[in-house]
């Protein structure tokens, strides 16, 4: 296949209203599709993303059951599979908090080769928050799923809630080898316009595409995120 169109590959973080990310993008794909872009078949493409993730660390849908650790004979698969969902269009969207989990060498190598196959151009969308929201949001959310004592009980480095994984200037050093990214405040965006959902439209050159929406939830106070 030869490389074209864009890959935008929103990345996370955590809690930064992702999962009304997921869901806005779903009740405007018609409008995603008139303008050349379209979706990932799964809303969260964690399982996309856990085939890239390094095998030692032990994220969430892993320990769900979810998805396995990576099968090194599976990415010219994934390709051919990105391609395709393209169904005829220029670009596609794929959504996955997952792959803000993706730190080293390794990962970067194997990812940039895969998607290289596919798009000219891939666009990293970035959303931070408070450091200590972020913690306070995802501790929460760990408590309530009922994985916040297995992922404590880990050692640091293969815990997806170690210390490490809170290094923002960490994720952004991992995609600047991807591609040009396209960062968000996701604090300022909801002090200003009440949701990130604006300043993801215009990340994606798409102003106005979710003009109407209000899907924020799981609010934690001021600072809420998904």
């Amino acid at each position: 296949m030869r490389p074209q169109g864009t890959l935008w590959l929103h990345v996370g973080t955590h809690k930064t209203g992702t999962t009304s990310i997921q869901r806005a993008v779903g009740l405007r794909e018609a409008e995603l599709a008139a303008a050349g872009i379209a979706l990932w078949p799964e809303a969260n493409a964690q399982e996309l993303a856990n085939h890239f993730i390094r095998p030692s660390l032990w994220t969430i849908p892993r320990l769900l059951g979810i998805s396995a650790p990576v099968d090194v004979a599976i990415f010219d698969e994934l390709a051919a599979r990105m391609d395709a969902a393209r169904g005829g269009r220029h670009d596609l969207l794929i959504s996955s908090q997952e792959f803000c989990m993706m730190r080293d060498a390794l990962e970067a190598q194997v990812l940039k080769g895969t998607l290289g196959q596919v798009f000219a151009r891939v666009v990293p969308i970035m959303a931070f928050r408070d450091v200590d929201d972020w913690r306070a949001s995802r501790t929460d959310e760990l408590v309530r799923i009922g994985m916040w004592e297995r992922q404590e009980a880990l050692p640091d480095a293969l815990s997806s809630d170690g210390d490490w994984y809170y290094d923002a200037a960490a994720v952004r050093r991992f995609w600047a080898q991807i591609g040009d990214g396209v960062e968000i405040d996701y604090d300022m965006a909801v002090a200003r316009e009440g949701s990130i959902l604006p300043a993801l439209a215009r990340a994606l050159g798409q102003p106005g595409l979710f003009d109407g929406l209000d899907l924020r939830l799981n609010r934690r106070g001021a600072g809420a995120g998904q």
